[in-house]
This record gives C-alpha cells, structure tokens and sequence, in this order.
C-alpha cells in the first residue's frame, strides 16, 4: 500500500460518485477521511450517524472501491468517528446549538459560541443553516439536488427556484444553506435572506419616510433574493406590485431568486396572474414531510448534539410515533432531554414509551367512530350514509379519506375494520387514503385546517 494515500482515496471517491446519488454522496461520503496503516485501513466520520450508515449500507461499497485502487484485498477496514475539540457539533435541520446537557460551560467559550450562531445581518444568513447539516432523504433528495446546480451555475439554472411544502420541512434550512454557498463561493456576492412579512414592513417604512430608492437598492441590487413565506403578499396588491417588479429587475438580470411558501404557487389566493406566472417560470419543487429512515437520521444528530444517550430501539419508537415534521421531533428531543438531567442513569425505552405514555394518559377518552363520522359529514357537508356509502364524487371521496384518515390516527382502528365501516373496501384501500390524507396535511393549508378543527370537536 505505497501508493498515495490521497490519491487513492479521491480515486474512490470518484468511483462511489458513480454507485450512489449526489444527494447520498454529499451526505454520507464528502466530509469522511481515510487512514492507512499498513494493512489496516480507517474509515473515519464526522459524526456516530454517518458513522453507522456507512458500516450498515455501504460497507460492501467502500471495501470494492478501496480493493480495485490497492490492487488487493489483503486489509481490514474499521469505523470510527472524528475526535473534535469544538464545544459543538453539526446540528441538524432547523437545531440549535445549546447544550441542554452542559449548562455549566465556561463562560467565555459560551459567549464565543453565542457570537458564532448570530445571523449576519447584512445577508440574514444564519450559520447554522448549511449544507453541511442538512439531513438529506427520500422526501427532500430532488431539491437538495437542484440546490447543488444552482451553486453551481446561480442565476442560469432553475430560476427562479420555488420550494413549497408544510410547516418544518427544511425549506428554509435549503434556501439559507444555498446563500451560504454562493458566499463560499465568492465573497463579492451579495445575498440577501428575508421574509415577505420583513419585505412588507420594510416597504410600509419606506413609504411612510418617503425613500422607496433606499428600498429599492436594499433589494434590487442584489446577486441572489432569498424570499421566505411568499403566500404571504395574499390579498396585498401593493407589495405583490413592488415584488413584481423587484422580481423582474432581479431575473432580467440574471440574479438567483428563490422563494418558499407552503403551497404551490397556482394555489396560492388572491395574487395576480402575472405574479404567479413569474413563480412557475423556473423551477418548481416540493419536499414531503421527512419518511421513517430520515426521521432517524434527524433524530440522532439531534440526540448526539445534545450529548443525550439513547438505545437505538428508542430512537426507532420516536421515529415511528412523530410522524410530522422536524420542528415536532427537536421538540420532544428537547423534553426527552430535560428528563434525562433528572436520572441518574441513560434513558430506556421504557423511559420514553412511559413519557408517551404520560401524554396519552391526560388526553381525553376515545370518541366513538359514528362520532367521527359524522363530524367528518357535517364539516364536508356530505351525508354519513354517503361516507360509508359507493358514491365516487370528489366530495364525497376526500370526506371518505378523511374519515379513514381520523379513524386510524385518533382510534387506533384496524385497516381492516375501517375499510369494513366505510363501505366494505379493502384494507390497501384505507391504507392508500390515510397516507394521501398525511402528505395533504402537510401541503393543503385548507384542509389542515379542516382537519385540526374536526379533531377539536371530536
């Protein structure tokens, strides 16, 4: 093994590239090194999540790209993570980076690291928000890919580029970590991150005080627009009339626009056309609520931040019982974490099931389903006998999928048997209705709502 140990291992490198997506590769393979000692090579991870994937998955994968550039198979390989003296490490999406566990820290480090997480003010970047710890998966992999090409060629490709998707999904992680590489990239270039209601308040201001050129080079003479919560300028012809030709100025130009918002840009009320044409000009891409595996990974970076020790049977159970977003699974993390300061010893999976457990216990008893049901009827103004009925109206079948939905989240109730109240239809049936039920609650505002006010008078 005398040949460079550079060289070899970007040779691997190149050849992983090939076996995986960019999405896996940037998040798994870009920040590992590689040790050689003799016959024993070390695979060496920022942190213990990549750590255990690539020792799960891509084991196979690492040990063949290593033999075809040694020209022999004649070595062990081991895992191990990065040894860092830094106070913290890569956060997930949308985690702080407080020390529940070490409240304790010496005071000039805290104040530095304190300094270290304030947004800069100029960009309204936040550190934390890069790629780096950005949790790539199934639900998020096509625009993280799309991020990488507009880095890469900012203001030529996909623009303008419009991510949409429920509360706590990353949206906003993505569009900053974006900004924080078109700095990296070059220092000159001026980005600016803000939401609509900031770009409202500044534009109200500049009126008032009579200097809309102050305004308007605060955010037309920019490289790259990071508009956040655009659904907002609903209903507020002033300021869609302002963003429209601040948009024009910008995309004229070339500069990178990016915009969120909750929901697609044609479902978004009450702005003009030409607005909402401008948005679907570009790129347009949705993120889903993180799956089961993404959760997991989330849930472990955030665990291993707040230096909180769990079994990986417990990790799973959360992951499996939070189902929504990030935001809800950083916050029971949080809890979860308030509670181990009070045991002397690490927490079970009976701990955690009990703290679910303690939760479900104050909740109010289970209604009966003809209650759900009939609740569901009144809300989508349809008959019950329709819901439990063959009637292939849209109405009717979105009240049905409402049903079913409710029925198994809030009773627990066999697919079987909800596909049996409703109709007599088969269990894949009620199972296809309560997962599209999920992904709408995450992406239809309107029928969210719905569906929360349903569940507050069941």
């Amino acid at each position: 093994m005398s040949q460079d140990k550079n060289l070899i291992w970007e040779n691997a490198l190149e050849e992983i590239k090939l076996s995986v997506s960019t999405a896996v590769f940037q998040t798994l393979f870009a920040n590992i090194q590689l040790s050689i000692q003799k016959d024993k090579i070390s695979i060496i991870s920022p942190n213990s999540y990549v750590n255990d994937m690539l020792k799960r998955r891509y084991l196979s994968l690492l040990k063949s790209c290593l033999e075809h550039q040694l020209k022999t198979s004649d070595f062990d390989v081991s895992f191990s993570v990065q040894k860092t003296s830094q106070i913290q490490q890569n956060s997930g999406p949308l985690f702080s980076k407080n020390n529940i566990q070490n409240p304790q820290i010496n005071k000039a480090v805290s104040d530095q690291a304190e300094n270290d997480m304030e947004y800069d003010p100029r960009s309204g970047l936040h550190p934390k928000f890069t790629f780096e710890n950005f949790v790539v998966g199934n639900s998020n992999n096509f625009a993280f890919a799309a991020a990488q090409g507009i880095v890469k060629n900012p203001g030529s490709v996909y623009n303008p580029f419009f991510l949409w998707g429920g509360v706590g999904v990353g949206k906003t992680h993505l569009m900053q970590a974006i900004g924080h590489e078109l700095v990296k990239n070059n220092h000159r270039c001026k980005i600016l991150y803000t939401t609509t209601e900031a770009f409202t308040n500044d534009l109200v201001n500049a009126i008032r005080n009579k200097d809309m050129t102050k305004f308007k080079q605060k955010y037309r003479n920019l490289d790259a627009l990071l508009l956040d919560d655009i659904q907002f300028i609903s209903g507020k012809q002033y300021v869609q009339e302002e963003i429209f030709h601040t948009f024009n100025n910008l995309h004229i130009a070339n500069k990178q626009i990016i915009l969120t918002s909750d929901r697609k840009p044609e479902e978004i009320q009450k702005i003009e056309d030409r607005l909402s044409s401008r948005f679907m000009g570009g790129l347009t891409v949705d993120i889903q609520a993180p799956d089961y595996e993404m959760r997991m990974a989330i849930l472990n970076q955030k665990a291993e931040q707040v230096k909180l020790t769990l079994p990986q049977e417990a990790i799973s159970f959360i992951a499996e019982t939070i189902e929504s977003n990030t935001r809800e699974l950083e916050g029971f993390l949080i809890q979860i974490s308030a509670l181990a300061q009070t045991k002397e010893s690490n927490l079970t999976l009976d701990d955690v099931k009990n703290f679910f457990g303690v939760k479900k216990e104050s909740s109010k008893k289970r209604p009966h389903y003809r209650r759900v049901i009939s609740i569901v009827s009144k809300a989508f103004g349809v008959k019950t006998s329709d819901i439990c009925g063959k009637g292939r109206k849209k109405e009717i079948v979105v009240a049905r999928h409402v049903a079913a939905y409710l029925l198994r989240k809030e009773l627990d109730m066999p697919l079987q048997k909800v596909g049996k109240l409703l109709g007599d239809r088969d269990h894949t049936t009620i199972m296809h209705a309560e997962e599209k039920i999920s992904r709408s609650f995450s992406t239809n505002q309107q029928l969210r709502h719905q569906i929360i006010q349903i569940q507050k008078s069941i």
